[in-house]
């Protein structure tokens, strides 16, 4: 007992006697007295600390989800890295650059009439005048080879 006895106030409260026998049976096994037990059950009651509690976990409820939202995007970023390395290591060894003039020379195969817009465009002349010159400055054996 820390207090002086002048501070103590002498109360009486009803209890159910299974709380009674509680008490007598907390005092035995701390070796402090009832009235100690009671004293620190008031200390350490704390009406919000339930709510402490359910706060507490709803944060961790919380800090979970954007724990597995943020692993689900770092998945993602590494799986795009991944393709973005494989991309770049296609456009380094030329074989992008080789399927995409396939690509546009069968389009151009399949699409001859736009040849002489093109040699326009590129020689910033008519078609007729571009392909008298050489089509599009040195291109035009390969203007040609295209068209057939």
């Amino acid at each position: 007992m820390d207090k002086p006895v002048d501070e103590l106030l002498r109360q009486q409260y009803l209890v159910p006697r299974r709380s009674v026998a509680k008490l007598r049976q907390l005092s035995r096994q701390h070796k402090v007295s009832v009235t100690e037990i009671v004293r620190r059950a008031i200390e350490a009651y704390d009406p919000l600390s339930g709510d402490r509690a359910s706060q507490e976990a709803a944060a961790l409820e919380l800090l979970a989800e954007v724990h597995g939202q943020l692993r689900k995007s770092m998945r993602r970023i590494d799986s795009e890295m991944a393709a973005l390395q494989s991309r770049q290591r296609a456009l380094d060894d030329g074989s992008v650059r080789d399927q995409a003039r396939q690509q546009t020379e069968g389009w151009l195969r399949r699409n001859p009439q736009a040849l002489d817009a093109f040699a326009e465009l590129f020689a910033g002349r008519p078609a007729e005048a571009a392909g008298a010159a050489g089509v599009a400055g040195g291109n035009g054996a390969r203007v040609r080879a295209l068209r057939r």
